[in-house]
């Protein structure tokens, strides 16, 4: 593709420019486009030009057709090879309200920031949805009631009808459903009720929100119970410990376990680094173990209990 710079571009710089013009592509980022200009794989004038380069009129920037050819390859093109038998095994529970996933760890609920152009959990439910169901309507879009973190596994669930998703959210709200989470946490840990408050800020050094412990955040409350614990070779002694929210803070059982100094392990941004690079070194672990196991609810009637299979480095680790 050519691409003759007119009055509107001229004397700009030419990484600039190209910034400018892959806004289109959300999944070309920055160090792409700079790697682009690096490998000559973008000229002006068929000729090589560094990125501080000024733009004059008429000059005439070239990107390769095959290129574009390998960005219209996006998360659709994924998803067409990513087979719904794959999508089906996912699927804990179904029926005319909602559907139950198994949610696998680091796959994101929906895209964001460096993961626009990833299969998520709304490309296979949207992909399910499209090639299962015969009458849909063309007014609602079935849609997740919560999120998971990104590497957190275990159930999650979307409403198939308005009434459904909307009745479901409600209850959230409310703090009306039942959630059991399994947690492998560094330590002995008790049993124990965790009530403290938590507040959203915006951390630097990991350049995204994460959750303190403060008077000034909103109520949270964890009921912590020990299931098991082991004296590892490894990493000392650890402990499976099931935790039921009674309330739906971002990163509450994070927050709540690693404030007790019980972190769980493999979490990035609030445990131990010694211990998650252990569990990496002699388990292989590279997520943190923090699992979705039972969600329970009751609508029109109809009581949910439904739990998501226990993972298996869960398993391996406390064997």
């Amino acid at each position: 593709m050519e691409y003759k710079i007119t009055e509107m571009e001229a004397e700009q710089r030419y990484d600039r420019f190209l910034r400018k013009y892959f806004k289109q592509f959300p999944e070309v980022k920055l160090w792409d486009i700079y790697l682009m200009i690096r490998k000559w794989q973008i000229k002006v004038n068929k000729k090589k030009r560094k990125d501080n380069y000024r733009l004059v009129l008429w000059d005439v920037v070239y990107i390769p057709d095959w290129i574009l050819e390998e960005l219209d390859q996006t998360k659709s093109w994924k998803l067409a090879k990513f087979s719904l038998d794959k999508i089906k095994d996912m699927i804990i529970y179904e029926d005319n309200n909602y559907l139950f996933f198994n949610k696998p760890a680091w796959v994101t609920i929906h895209e964001w920031n460096n993961h626009m152009d990833d299969l998520t959990m709304n490309s296979f439910l949207e992909k399910y949805v499209k090639e299962t169901w015969i009458n849909t309507s063309s007014t609602f879009k079935p849609s997740f009631c919560f999120r998971l973190d990104k590497d957190t596994s275990g159930v999650l669930i979307a409403g198939k009808t308005y009434d459904a998703l909307k009745y479901l959210n409600e209850l959230i709200r409310l703090h009306k459903t039942e959630k059991i989470y399994l947690a492998i946490a560094k330590w002995i840990v008790k049993n124990k009720t965790v009530d403290l408050p938590l507040e959203k800020i915006f951390d630097k050094k990991f350049w995204k929100a994460k959750v303190v412990v403060s008077e000034n955040g909103d109520q949270a409350t964890s009921m912590i119970k020990v299931l098991k614990t082991k004296e590892d070779e490894f990493l000392w002694n650890i402990s499976l410990v099931q935790v039921q929210l009674l309330t739906g803070r971002m990163h509450q059982i994070r927050v709540h376990l690693a404030h007790n100094k019980w972190p769980i392990i493999w979490d990035l941004m609030y445990a131990d680094p010694v211990i998650n690079r252990l569990a990496k070194k002699y388990y292989q672990i590279t997520r943190q173990l923090l699992h979705s196991r039972k969600y329970g609810f009751e609508y029109n009637w109809k009581k949910y209990n439904v739990k998501a299979p226990i993972p298996l480095e869960f398993d391996e680790i406390m064997s």
